[in-house]
């Protein structure tokens, strides 16, 4: 930025409008976001499923699963009838909560006959409350000797006199480890992760913080890049605190707090949207090559690309229920289609350096998007490289 000095803003000038477009555009998108974000499955979660006889042919539904570390862990259930209209009343009917181990889950799964899939006949009953109220609850223990243990839970109906149709309950299961942590056995670490991600993002903001003010010193003023850059920064950190304050909640009491969540979610995505269209507006020349035209035109559709991508992430992890297979968000279509849309866009940012470098010629912009190249790629990249390997 220091060896353009002509494209140093003023107030009006293309560069702080491409700014602002971009950070209002942010505060859009999150707004939005907010309404569509749902807090993820926790493990105090109520899962709604359907059930019949045996000529409906559904008498037998997956519901979750929870990974007990070594000891002996504990899991609650209770049913509930969500009746519809001119529906007959279930109160008192007895369905069976299966408990399945890791081991034996493909055997079930690949069982024709659901009714055949039940391996312990202690498996607790549990009775459907009145008048769409809840059932009692039930509980029960699972214990690890020598290794942690994922436990897949059912719903069965398979002893249960059903009437004809098909009917929908809804099932909440609350499992706890030994030390009534909430955390699935896969998720042990996620508050040290989380807390190093934290010290991180400490650090790269403070060491932020001094660049700018020695920039400030150095010109006088600030350009809306770095404003903008660190509008992302603090976001980013921000949603960090947030998701940590989440996860403490949710060890407690297995829900955790919906609106920490939203709002860290909102203010993830809104982050990186910017950060995505400031990396390709920056690649398609914008404080390099077009100071004075063109750069408003290139921000709305770079900004609409970005916004779209990001929404369709949110929408597919909304629609995509919980699956027995699936230990992440990121599993399934939601991740592939990730995978897809990380690489079309550095497809897009590699192209679009690419133009810019051949159409100026200058030998320091070419230096520079060369450099700019390199740190772009770990961004877009870095996806990609987490989903085919973990």
């Amino acid at each position: 930025l220091r060896s353009r000095r002509a494209c140093r803003p003023s107030r009006g000038s293309p560069n702080g409008d491409v700014a602002m477009a971009l950070r209002s555009s942010a505060v859009i998108l999150m707004a939005a976001l907010a309404m569509l974000i749902t807090p993820t499955a926790s493990k105090v979660q109520v899962v709604r499923t359907a059930l019949g006889p045996q000529s409906a042919g559904h008498r037998w539904q997956y519901v979750s699963k929870f990974g007990f570390a070594i000891g002996t862990g504990e899991f609650r259930v209770r049913v509930r009838q969500v009746r519809r209209s001119g529906e007959p009343d279930l109160s008192g009917k007895k369905l069976v909560f299966e408990r399945h181990l890791d081991e034996r889950w493909p055997h079930v799964e690949t069982t024709e006959d659901p009714c055949d899939r039940r391996a312990d006949r202690k498996d607790p009953e549990v009775i459907v409350g009145v008048d769409g109220d809840w059932g009692p609850m039930r509980a029960g223990r699972l214990s690890q000797r020598v290794r942690p243990h994922v436990w897949y839970f059912a719903l069965s109906a398979c002893d249960a006199l059903l009437p004809n149709g098909t009917f929908a309950f809804d099932v909440e299961v609350d499992a706890r480890q030994q030390d009534g942590s909430h955390f699935s056995v896969e998720a042990a670490w996620a508050w040290q992760s989380s807390m190093l991600t934290l010290l991180v993002c400490s650090a790269l903001l403070v060491r932020y913080w001094r660049k700018a003010c020695r920039f400030w010193n150095h010109i006088g003023e600030l350009h809306p890049v770095i404003k903008t850059l660190a509008g992302v920064i603090v976001s980013q950190y921000a949603a960090q605190v947030l998701h940590i304050g989440q996860l403490m909640i949710y060890s407690g009491n297995g829900r955790g707090a919906p609106i920490l969540e939203i709002l860290a979610e909102a203010l993830l995505v809104g982050s990186e949207v910017v950060e995505t269209s400031l990396l390709l507006v920056i690649a398609m020349g914008y404080t390099l090559t077009q100071c004075r035209s063109g750069v408003l035109g290139l921000c709305v559709p770079v900004c609409s690309a970005a916004a779209a991508f990001h929404v369709a992430l949110v929408v597919l992890e909304k629609v995509e229920e919980e699956a027995s297979h699936k230990f992440t968000g990121h599993e399934g279509v939601k991740g592939w289609t990730t995978l897809a849309m990380r690489l079309a866009l550095f497809a897009w940012f590699l192209r679009a350096a690419r133009s810019t470098a051949v159409s100026d010629g200058s030998l320091k912009v070419r230096a520079f998007l060369r450099q700019f190249a390199i740190a772009a790629s770990a961004y877009f990249l870095a996806y990609p490289v987490s989903f085919l390997v973990v």
